[in-house]
């Protein structure tokens, strides 16, 4: 059991298996089982159906199953499938780590036990193809600081007269697209969520209670991003060769990194921008441009001092002019900003958008 969440760590919070029928020693024959529909007074069978999926619940946790009749394998094949939804929430109490290399012997220890499907682990993981992959990193901030990451974030979302383009804020966070989409290159989804919040609401507080004692996630925050499928790998330059189980959980922190990077980039304007400025002191006019910039960088956008003089003196050639105006700006600095909430919330909110690749 991990007790101490590795904040600011990328990994696989769930995505959906395919594997080939062939491929398996057996499968649950519930899968396969018609659905009668019995008129209770008569007792005369109205209609069947074939089952869509089976739901296997379990100590506050489930899996999801069914099987897909010729499915499309390859350019010029198709197959019938068992299809898998799995989460993190399966590996119990280690659900922070995400779905690991280290850890899917987890998840396929449960499947063998309660005979949903057999065969070996390296089957498992050599000859499922994972599609609508979830992509999370949890971080922690007090809960006011978080409403300012959903501000800046809200605030810096591209403008597009585009339907079903831009964001989406509610009492807990913002997110942009959805998991459905299929404009996964100009319109992936990503979410910014209070997982503290949601870890204590009726729907998961019997898994919170059961798996997550001892475990602090107080003030804690997911993003996360999907991949659609494997086209979507295709296009995000992961280098993959087999797109199965066993190359995703294999992708490094720099490639998780980079597939979150994208996805947040794709929705928010450059961190340069500036869109909106507050006024504090009175001072000559063009000290106080100056020290509106900054508040614009500082407490609007969250940037640090540092990449906050380097925004503004960018383009200045003039090596003296340069000094001068960085020691302006470090004395209004100091003067009007150091040591209020704007300075450390800053930095490390700063710190945080620097973490989700947001350039």
């Amino acid at each position: 059991m991990t007790n101490v969440i590795k904040e600011g760590i990328a990994s696989v919070d769930s995505l959906q298996l395919r594997i080939e029928l062939s491929k398996l020693i057996s499968f649950d024959d519930m899968l396969t089982n018609t659905i009668l529909h019995v008129n209770e007074e008569t007792s005369v069978i109205e209609n069947k159906v074939k089952r869509k999926h089976h739901h296997y619940k379990f100590d506050n946790f489930s899996f999801y199953a069914s099987i897909a009749r010729n499915v499309r394998v390859s350019k010029t094949s198709q197959a019938d499938c068992l299809i898998l939804l799995v989460n993190a929430k399966q590996i119990e109490s280690d659900y922070f780590d995400g779905i690991t290399k280290d850890n899917i012997s987890i998840i396929f220890d449960k499947l063998i036990e309660h005979e949903i499907i057999d065969c070996s682990l390296d089957t498992f993981i050599t000859h499922s193809y994972p599609t609508d992959i979830d992509i999370k990193k949890d971080y922690r901030l007090p809960f006011d600081e978080f409403k300012e990451v959903i501000v800046v974030t809200e605030t810096m979302t591209k403008i597009s007269n585009k339907s079903k383009v831009g964001c989406n804020v509610f009492s807990t966070g913002i997110e942009w697209s959805n998991r459905r989409t299929t404009q996964y290159k100009t319109n992936p989804f990503f979410k910014i969520y209070h997982k503290e919040t949601e870890l204590l609401t009726k729907s998961t507080i019997d898994f919170t209670n059961r798996y997550l004692k001892g475990i602090d996630f107080k003030d804690l925050f997911r993003i996360e991003t999907t991949i659609k499928d494997r086209d979507h790998l295709r296009q995000l330059n992961l280098g993959l060769k087999d797109f199965n189980l066993k190359e995703i959980l294999s992708l490094t922190q720099e490639q998780l990194n980079s597939v979150i990077s994208k996805s947040i980039n794709a929705h928010l304007s450059p961190r340069t921008k500036s869109l909106t400025f507050k006024n504090k002191s009175k001072l000559t006019p063009t000290k106080q441009q100056q020290l509106n910039a900054l508040l614009v960088f500082t407490s609007e956008l969250n940037y640090s001092l540092d990449r906050s003089i380097k925004v503004l003196l960018n383009g200045i050639e003039n090596k003296t002019s340069k000094s001068l105006n960085r020691t302006t700006l470090k004395q209004l600095y100091s003067d009007n900003i150091e040591g209020t909430d704007y300075d450390s919330k800053s930095t490390k909110i700063d710190s945080i958008l620097d973490s989700f690749g947001w350039f």
